[in-house]
Protein backbone atom coordinates (compact mmCIF):
# COMPACT_ATOMS: atom_id res chain seq x y z
CA UNK A 1 0.00 0.00 0.00
CA UNK A 2 1.33 3.85 -0.64
CA UNK A 3 3.21 5.54 2.29
CA UNK A 4 1.07 8.28 2.03
CA UNK A 5 -2.83 6.77 1.71
CA UNK A 6 -1.95 4.69 5.00
CA UNK A 7 -1.49 8.17 6.15
CA UNK A 8 -3.97 10.19 5.53
CA UNK A 9 -6.24 6.97 5.85
CA UNK A 10 -4.46 7.01 9.82
CA UNK A 11 -5.41 10.88 9.71
CA UNK A 12 -9.32 10.22 8.50
CA UNK A 13 -10.07 7.73 11.41
CA UNK A 14 -8.16 10.11 14.17
CA UNK A 15 -10.59 12.48 12.81
CA UNK A 16 -13.93 9.97 12.85
CA UNK A 17 -12.60 9.22 16.51
CA UNK A 18 -11.76 12.88 18.09
CA UNK A 19 -13.92 15.26 16.01
CA UNK A 20 -11.10 17.44 15.46
CA UNK A 21 -9.57 18.94 12.29
CA UNK A 22 -6.72 16.73 10.34
CA UNK A 23 -3.96 19.98 11.08
CA UNK A 24 -4.32 19.74 14.76
CA UNK A 25 -3.99 16.15 14.48
CA UNK A 26 -0.87 16.37 12.41
CA UNK A 27 0.92 18.30 14.56
CA UNK A 28 -0.37 17.77 17.77
CA UNK A 29 -1.56 14.11 18.39
CA UNK A 30 1.15 11.75 19.67
CA UNK A 31 -1.00 9.04 18.42
CA UNK A 32 -0.92 9.99 14.78
CA UNK A 33 3.03 10.96 15.41
CA UNK A 34 3.89 7.27 16.75
CA UNK A 35 2.18 6.04 13.69
CA UNK A 36 3.67 8.15 11.04
CA UNK A 37 7.09 7.61 12.36
CA UNK A 38 6.22 3.81 12.29
CA UNK A 39 5.18 4.28 8.92
CA UNK A 40 8.46 5.75 7.80
CA UNK A 41 10.92 3.27 9.93
CA UNK A 42 8.79 0.66 8.22
CA UNK A 43 9.39 1.72 4.62
CA UNK A 44 13.18 1.79 5.76
CA UNK A 45 13.03 -1.48 6.60
CA UNK A 46 11.46 -2.60 3.61
CA UNK A 47 13.81 -1.07 0.95
CA UNK A 48 16.72 -2.55 3.45
CA UNK A 49 18.34 1.30 4.86
CA UNK A 50 20.02 0.13 8.09
CA UNK A 51 19.64 1.72 11.47
CA UNK A 52 17.71 4.39 10.19
CA UNK A 53 14.09 2.30 11.74
CA UNK A 54 15.62 1.56 14.71
CA UNK A 55 16.79 5.10 15.49
CA UNK A 56 12.82 6.62 14.33
CA UNK A 57 11.63 3.73 16.50
CA UNK A 58 13.77 4.96 19.34
CA UNK A 59 12.53 8.96 19.04
CA UNK A 60 9.06 7.74 19.22
CA UNK A 61 9.66 5.72 22.48
CA UNK A 62 11.59 8.65 24.11
CA UNK A 63 9.39 11.16 23.40
CA UNK A 64 5.83 9.58 23.80
CA UNK A 65 6.73 6.38 25.50
CA UNK A 66 5.41 4.12 22.88
CA UNK A 67 6.81 1.04 21.18
CA UNK A 68 5.93 0.06 17.97
CA UNK A 69 8.52 -1.96 16.10
CA UNK A 70 9.01 -1.35 12.16
CA UNK A 71 8.79 -4.76 11.61
CA UNK A 72 5.08 -5.19 12.53
CA UNK A 73 2.09 -4.83 9.63
CA UNK A 74 0.02 -2.65 10.25
CA UNK A 75 -2.45 -1.35 7.92
CA UNK A 76 -3.92 2.61 7.67
CA UNK A 77 -6.71 3.96 9.51
CA UNK A 78 -5.27 3.19 12.84
CA UNK A 79 -6.07 4.88 15.87
CA UNK A 80 -3.60 5.29 19.09
CA UNK A 81 -5.52 7.08 22.46
CA UNK A 82 -3.13 8.48 24.40
CA UNK A 83 -0.61 5.81 23.89
CA UNK A 84 1.82 5.58 26.42
CA UNK A 85 3.11 2.61 27.31
CA UNK A 86 1.56 0.89 24.03
CA UNK A 87 3.45 -1.92 22.61
CA UNK A 88 3.88 -3.45 19.74
CA UNK A 89 5.89 -6.66 18.71
CA UNK A 90 7.37 -7.17 15.52
CA UNK A 91 5.45 -9.93 14.09
CA UNK A 92 1.93 -8.43 14.55
CA UNK A 93 -0.26 -7.37 12.05
CA UNK A 94 -3.04 -5.37 12.46
CA UNK A 95 -5.93 -4.32 9.79
CA UNK A 96 -7.58 -1.35 9.15
CA UNK A 97 -10.15 1.00 11.52
CA UNK A 98 -8.40 -0.66 14.93
CA UNK A 99 -8.47 1.36 17.61
CA UNK A 100 -5.66 0.74 20.21
CA UNK A 101 -5.60 2.57 23.95
CA UNK A 102 -2.89 3.33 26.11
CA UNK A 103 -1.27 0.24 27.48
CA UNK A 104 -1.80 -2.46 24.96
CA UNK A 105 0.53 -4.71 24.19
CA UNK A 106 0.54 -6.94 21.63
CA UNK A 107 3.65 -9.25 21.45
CA UNK A 108 4.73 -12.97 21.84
CA UNK A 109 4.62 -15.92 24.64
CA UNK A 110 7.92 -16.50 24.63
CA UNK A 111 11.55 -15.05 25.34
CA UNK A 112 14.40 -16.03 22.68
CA UNK A 113 14.49 -17.56 19.68
CA UNK A 114 10.40 -18.98 18.32
CA UNK A 115 10.48 -22.27 19.29
CA UNK A 116 6.50 -22.83 18.72
CA UNK A 117 3.73 -21.60 16.83
CA UNK A 118 2.26 -20.24 20.43
CA UNK A 119 5.89 -17.97 20.54
CA UNK A 120 4.01 -16.02 17.32
CA UNK A 121 2.65 -12.47 17.61
CA UNK A 122 -1.32 -11.38 17.28
CA UNK A 123 -3.31 -11.09 14.33
CA UNK A 124 -5.78 -7.88 14.66
CA UNK A 125 -8.71 -7.99 12.23
CA UNK A 126 -10.73 -4.64 11.21
CA UNK A 127 -12.92 -2.92 13.51
CA UNK A 128 -11.75 -3.81 16.95
CA UNK A 129 -11.34 -1.95 19.77
CA UNK A 130 -8.56 -2.88 22.19
CA UNK A 131 -9.05 -1.12 25.71
CA UNK A 132 -6.16 0.32 28.40
CA UNK A 133 -4.02 -2.27 29.93
CA UNK A 134 -5.00 -5.20 27.48
CA UNK A 135 -2.27 -7.71 27.30
CA UNK A 136 -2.39 -9.85 23.97
CA UNK A 137 0.22 -12.45 23.45
CA UNK A 138 1.01 -15.82 20.78
CA UNK A 139 -0.07 -16.38 17.79
CA UNK A 140 -3.39 -15.50 18.24
CA UNK A 141 -6.24 -14.11 16.22
CA UNK A 142 -8.71 -12.16 17.03
CA UNK A 143 -11.54 -11.31 14.64
CA UNK A 144 -13.31 -8.43 13.16
CA UNK A 145 -15.58 -5.73 15.20
CA UNK A 146 -14.42 -7.61 18.49
CA UNK A 147 -13.98 -5.28 21.21
CA UNK A 148 -11.40 -6.17 23.84
CA UNK A 149 -11.88 -4.44 27.35
CA UNK A 150 -9.65 -2.97 29.92
CA UNK A 151 -6.97 -5.26 31.47
CA UNK A 152 -7.58 -8.08 29.54
CA UNK A 153 -5.61 -11.16 29.25
CA UNK A 154 -5.50 -12.52 26.13
CA UNK A 155 -4.01 -15.96 24.58
CA UNK A 156 -6.33 -17.78 22.60
CA UNK A 157 -8.30 -17.25 19.57
CA UNK A 158 -11.28 -14.67 19.59
CA UNK A 159 -14.24 -15.10 17.52
CA UNK A 160 -15.53 -12.00 15.19
CA UNK A 161 -18.16 -9.60 16.89
CA UNK A 162 -16.86 -10.82 20.00
CA UNK A 163 -17.02 -8.51 23.30
CA UNK A 164 -14.17 -9.73 25.78
CA UNK A 165 -13.91 -8.22 29.60
CA UNK A 166 -13.15 -8.93 32.85
CA UNK A 167 -15.65 -10.18 35.19
CA UNK A 168 -17.49 -7.68 37.54
CA UNK A 169 -16.20 -7.57 40.99
CA UNK A 170 -12.42 -9.11 39.80
CA UNK A 171 -10.52 -7.16 42.79
CA UNK A 172 -9.85 -9.15 45.91
CA UNK A 173 -9.54 -6.39 48.86
CA UNK A 174 -8.03 -8.65 52.04
CA UNK A 175 -8.39 -6.42 54.73
CA UNK A 176 -6.46 -7.35 57.80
Amino acid sequence: MNLFKEINEDLKAAKRFSLTNKAVIFFFNRGFHALLYYRLSNLFYRYKIPVLPAILTRIIQILYGIDIDYKAKIKGGIVIVHGVGLVIGSGVEIKSDVILFHGVTLGRRGVGPVISASDGYPVIEGGCIICTGAVLLGNIYIGENTTIGANCLITKDIAANSVCKLPDNHFVINNK
